[in-house]
């Protein structure tokens, strides 16, 4: 009897002592939960609303897709830390552990780092924008997606190819969106013996004759080179941004079945032997 006395006892001061706690600090933490629950929910509905007005406003996407999580993001961290403070925690401490367990992530990640790094770089100089086509690190494709580690390409195979933000800072990038008309340079070679004039007449008619090819300014055609096995002629066309493939892929086409059908010989690579018999 003695044993189960002293057993009802202690469940009498467990249950006293987590009743007393739920009516004190479990209130605490119930309503400093609820109030964290709806700074969340609030920021969430603000930061949607702002994107809208923002779209609306012809703000630029990138700006948009990559400030705006991160701006929702910070006021909940600002939010769960201040929860903290309310239950009694000393934030001190944990920012000071935070702040040692930052640094010893960033020694482990210095190449995340450098993507961190460059994907400010990009918010910041801007060199590109959402739904641009650029050429970085040996790869063509239109941006998809930035964010603060990665940017993100389409390719023309319909790959979406991930690139670091270290790398397309530190290479060399080319965007076809900056300017709304583009040069292109088709190279032809024809042989020694054809009339190298008639054949640049011929390119540039076929180059006119296109409506896509921009008369401001107008397409040239020059002989740029002897090259080893033949004469090469550079076409030089101008169209929009739009047109640009298009017009390439066309005139290449085009251009050499008018070479082929007026008698132009088109050179391949051949190595010629003389033999002589000095007997």
């Amino acid at each position: 009897m003695t044993l189960l006395n002293a057993i009802n006892f202690d469940i009498d001061n467990f249950l006293n002592t987590i009743w007393s706690w739920i009516t004190t600090e479990g209130i605490k933490v119930i309503i400093g939960a609820i109030l964290l629950f709806i700074v969340c929910k609030v920021t969430n509905l603000i930061v949607r609303r702002f994107d809208k007005r923002l779209t609306k406003k012809n703000v630029d996407t990138t700006l948009r897709v990559v400030l705006l999580p991160w701006l929702g993001r910070i006021i909940k961290i600002v939010a769960l830390c201040a929860y903290i403070g309310y239950l009694g925690f000393e934030t001190s401490s944990i920012s000071a552990a935070i702040a040692s367990v930052g640094v010893t992530i960033g020694l482990a990640l210095q190449g995340s780092l450098s993507n961190l790094a460059g994907g400010i770089v990009i918010l910041v100089t801007r060199p590109f924008r959402i739904g641009d086509k650029i050429t970085v690190s040996d790869e063509t494709g239109v941006v998809e997606n930035i964010t603060i580690m990665y940017t993100y390409i389409v390719t023309a195979d319909n790959l979406v190819v991930c690139i670091p933000n270290s790398q397309v800072t530190g290479n060399k990038l080319s965007n076809f969106n900056t300017k709304p008309n583009l040069r292109q340079e088709l190279m032809f070679t024809i042989s020694y013996g054809n009339d190298y004039k008639a054949a640049k007449e011929l390119c540039l008619n076929c180059a006119t004759a296109d409506e896509r090819v921009l008369g401001d300014p107008a397409p040239s055609c020059r002989l740029v080179e002897h090259g080893a096995h033949g004469l090469v002629l550079s076409l030089k066309v101008w169209t929009d941004f739009d047109n640009y493939w298009g017009v390439r892929n066309d005139l290449m086409e085009k251009i050499t079945d008018e070479l082929m059908e007026g008698g132009y010989e088109i050179p391949f690579n051949q190595l010629d032997i003389h033999m002589r018999n000095d007997g």
